[in-house]
């Protein structure tokens, strides 16, 4: 079965669906082993990880289209990804469609921001008209309907924490009429502490003039002290993690900073860590192994 396909059934059929965030192949398949059913690229810890720049839109369409054909291949559950802007207008987001499509991919969103775009977490970008963004996404849909009808497209509207909700409502109807799958509405939580309501009231609020659940609503922080069972009750239907970066990143400090402040490998062994058994099963080396078996001549005839 299409890893497409595979997304919508999921989608389809639960009340909420929930993707851990992951920016590698390890990463991908860490939370493929606790059992996730799907994934979700985060972009800026690809960037940090892979590339090592911020979140600032200054990576390109080819390195995307690398590191998602990667995390694709080494797992067997649909991935979700973080497509910024599309990589430039409506007929660069056409062709940047085409190829996450090609490369595996089962779904991504596509936002409002202008470009360069900017992670959330760094700071607001100045919004695309509606009209081009309209544009851009009616290319998206194009693009994705003649490659695979099954591709999850959802639209990120940005729009709220400068142009207002009204815009964020009027943006949201627009792309529904288009064709989009799914919705994800960016800083409810701004609005929520600008007027001094209730954070998770506030989010149901606008959850619900979106029109969820019947319509599909992408689900993820800030706040990023909402759960699950949060986002369920406000009628999400997709909740990603947030970003894994800064538990990852202590790791690596604690581990690196005791080698280097005793010479002792012992950080490199704490409790609790897979065995090399379990890493070799995750990276499917049983697999490889019984192909060099099968193919490879070691003996001269």
């Amino acid at each position: 079965m299409k890893k497409t396909t595979m997304l919508r059934r999921l989608l389809g059929k639960t009340e909420l669906a929930i993707a851990p965030s992951v920016y590698d192949c390890m990463s991908a398949r860490m939370a493929q082993l606790v059992g996730f059913k799907m994934l979700f690229m985060s972009e800026y810890a690809v960037r940090e990880t892979q590339l090592g720049m911020p979140d600032i839109g200054i990576s390109t369409l080819t390195e995307l289209v690398n590191i998602v054909r990667n995390m694709v291949n080494s797992v067997d559950i649909p991935l979700f990804i973080d497509g910024d802007d599309g990589y430039g207008g409506a007929l660069a987001a056409y062709r940047m469609t085409q190829e996450i499509v090609r490369a595996g991919a089962a779904g991504m969103f596509i936002e409002d921001q202008k470009h360069p775009t900017k992670c959330p977490a760094i700071g607001v970008q100045e919004i695309l008209p509606r009209n081009e963004f309209l544009g851009k996404m009616g290319a998206v849909l194009e693009a994705r309907d003649k490659a695979d009808k099954d591709f999850v497209v959802c639209a990120r509207i940005d729009a709220a924490a400068t142009l207002g909700v009204e815009e964020m409502l009027e943006r949201v109807k627009a792309c529904l009429e288009l064709g989009v799958d799914m919705i994800f509405p960016q800083h409810i939580a701004l609005l929520a502490a600008a007027s001094g309501k209730n954070v998770k009231e506030t989010f149901k609020q606008y959850y619900t003039a979106i029109g969820a659940p019947n319509v599909w609503i992408f689900g993820i922080g800030p706040p990023y002290d909402f759960s699950a069972k949060d986002y369920r009750e406000m009628g999400a239907k997709l909740f990603a993690s947030a970003n894994p970066l800064p538990p990852v990143a202590k790791t690596l400090i604690d581990m690196y900073k005791s080698f280097y402040n005793t010479g002792s490998q012992e950080s490199f062994s704490p409790p609790g860590i897979p065995s090399n058994e379990i890493l070799n099963k995750v990276g499917k080396l049983e697999f490889w192994n019984e192909l060099e078996n099968k193919y490879v001549i070691t003996k001269n005839i």
